[in-house]
């Protein structure tokens, strides 16, 4: 496989506030190729976002915020980047599609200024052109009459029609990579349904990069090549899509599992109750010494609540899907003995 065109590697970040530092993330590293869309999943406050925002450096400045580790793209490391760099990446080569459309995009400019303003400030566009090309991708995104929408503002938008606004947006300038940060929240299964096609025939088409990061197990399970799990700051397992569902291997990824309704039990069958995973996320203003998971496991051994677990592939001839977990680990040494 060729080089990744992103990589995040060994990625720590602590924020300081009155009340002590909140370890956000720690250690998380993943790459993701060109043409290829990488799930990153887990439940909310994990360190999914803030990971991502620190990608494009949209983080408070420190002493407010520490970041150490790496994250390259293209092979140059964008924690040392200048700003004046990092403007010429952001919303260019590298595009975010935030959470909340109605709070991303500026209420009192039409949709067709936003759009225009990237394409004169990254592309050198005259204001015609840039105004063109902004109804032009109106109109990839499958808004009608986008040469009347484009003169619209965001509240005359529909909640689908904002949230493919902004993926209007954030392709504007044809990104190497696309952030899509929960790209289908709070809207109805059928607008979920045509905004995971459109990013999957646009980075078919384009070849852009697509990270994916959401909490829903079957829009990655229909969209993603590979995925990252994640657990209070840190990365439990990492597979392909395939192979995560067909073997998860952490106890945090099988708990995610178990809590999927599933709509082929036949009616006739008495209905079960959906797994849950016991307990609560720890603090992350505590440091941990061991596993964060360990105390919501139903396997957890004393060493679990010592020692972190090493990130390791669960076989010797293929390290693509690893866990970490000490039992598995255990495991793995009876197996190779």
């Amino acid at each position: 496989m060729s080089s990744p065109i992103l990589e995040v590697d060994d990625l720590h970040l602590s924020f300081a506030s009155r009340d002590g530092v909140t370890r956000a993330v720690e250690g998380i590293s993943y790459q993701v190729h060109a043409g290829e869309m990488l799930g990153v999943v887990g439940e909310s406050g994990c360190g999914k976002s803030v990971t991502a925002m620190a990608i494009l450096r949209l983080l408070p400045p420190a002493p407010t915020t520490h970041a150490r580790g790496a994250i390259r793209f293209r092979g140059e490391d964008l924690l040392q980047a200048s700003e004046a760099r990092m403007q010429e990446i952001r919303g260019n080569a590298i595009s975010m599609i935030f959470q909340d459309p109605m709070t991303s995009l500026n209420p009192v400019l039409t949709i067709g200024e936003q759009i225009a303003e990237v394409l004169i400030l990254h592309q050198r566009m005259g204001r015609k052109a840039a105004w063109e090309r902004a109804a032009e991708l109106l109109a990839l995104v499958n808004i009608p009459d986008p040469q009347r929408r484009v003169k619209e503002y965001p509240h005359q938008f529909s909640g689908g029609m904002r949230q493919r606004a902004m993926i209007a947006l954030a392709l504007a300038c044809k990104p190497a990579v696309l952030i899509a940060d929960e790209p289908t929240t709070a809207l109805d299964v059928t607008i979920q349904a045509q905004i995971m096609d459109l990013l999957d025939r646009l980075r078919r088409e384009t070849g852009t990069a697509i990270v994916l990061i959401t909490h829903d197990l079957g829009v990655v399970a229909e969209s993603c090549d590979r995925v990252v799990v994640m657990y209070a700051g840190r990365k439990v397992e990492e597979a392909s899509t395939a192979e995560l569902f067909a073997r998860p291997s952490h106890p945090y990824t099988r708990g995610l599992l178990g809590a999927i309704p599933h709509l082929d039990t036949p009616l006739t069958q008495p209905r079960t109750r959906l797994c849950e995973i016991p307990g609560m996320v720890p603090s992350l203003r505590t440091a941990a010494v061991g596993c964060r998971f360990a105390p919501r496991c139903a396997q957890v051994q004393d060493v679990c609540h010592a020692r972190i677990p090493p990130l390791e592939g669960l076989t010797a001839a293929d390290d693509t899907h690893r866990a970490a977990c000490w039992q598995l680990a255990q495991d793995f040494e009876r197996a190779a003995a």
